[in-house]
């Protein structure tokens, strides 16, 4: 079982894991803490009276389906938004009490019968308070449940490089597309327990971030993340989306999945 904050963050995060796992043959869900209704969108993207928590909802589902996930959920929490100011409301996620939203996710894991937990690392990625929060709920739910638990995060240094590499191929990174301190980001080599090989999953993991074309829009000229990593030629977007990296949080892998994760050592 995967979780995460908003419609998307699998795509970059798990979304090859997702797809090996099912085509090793095991059940695979996916959780969402909230439908991302506060994220932006370009102006005439969306129908007439169609909300973008609706949209969104749509979005996850197309993604899901090209991963062959088996089962989604929503928590249908609010979304915090990415700003101090969207994150007033007592439904929005980030606001929460971290038991009675572990419970809720700990009540799937049990229906679900799930031998393994995904879900965002301890600095939220990229610090974004809802996958702050997606971390502590996923704690609190793994200790409920005493099912194993896996921070999926990215390596700190191949990001790093990986910007460097991407300026000497010629490809435009935009101004501000990282912050250039990025020492709270994700995870740095030498804390990663384990990675997943996900090479032969490259065509699904573009087809999951396509699914979310929402998110390739904008209501400023800000250049969303997204959009460029659906451009990427076929050969770059290989050596950057051709691993998902973890760190062993809470318990052990269970034995089926020792033919999934590679201790990285």
């Amino acid at each position: 079982m995967a979780f995460h904050a908003h419609p998307d963050d699998e795509a970059l995060l798990c979304s090859g894991t997702l797809a090996k796992a099912h085509a090793l043959g095991f059940r695979t869900v996916l959780v969402f803490a909230t439908r991302g209704e506060v994220g932006d969108v370009g102006e005439g993207v969306l129908e007439d009276a169609e909300s973008l928590g609706d949209r969104r909802s749509a979005e996850a589902r197309r993604s899901a389906d090209v991963l062959g996930v088996d089962a989604l959920y929503f928590l249908d929490y609010l979304d915090s938004g990415s700003q101090p100011n969207q994150q007033m409301g007592s439904e929005s996620f980030c606001q929460v009490e971290i038991s009675v939203a572990a419970e809720k996710l700990a009540e799937i894991l049990r229906r679900e019968n799930a031998d393994l937990l995904i879900a965002d690392d301890r600095n939220g990625g990229y610090g974004h308070p809802d996958h702050v929060q997606v971390h502590k709920v996923a704690w609190e739910a793994s200790n409920q449940t005493s099912i194993p638990f896996f921070q999926v995060t990215i390596d700190r240094d191949f990001l790093s490089g990986g910007i460097e590499l991407a300026k000497s191929l010629g490809i435009e990174v935009p101004e501000g597309f990282v912050p250039p301190d990025i020492s709270q980001w994700y995870s740095p080599a030498n804390v990663i327990t384990h990675f997943v090989d996900v090479s032969a999953q490259l065509p699904q993991r573009k087809q999951s971030m396509a699914a979310h074309a929402t998110q390739t829009t904008g209501s400023t000229d800000a250049v969303r993340t997204l959009s460029i990593f659906v451009n990427l030629p076929d050969e770059i977007f290989a050596i950057a989306f051709a691993k998902e990296w973890f760190v062993q949080a809470n318990g052990e892998i269970p034995t089926p999945f020792l033919d999934l994760f590679t201790a990285n050592v």
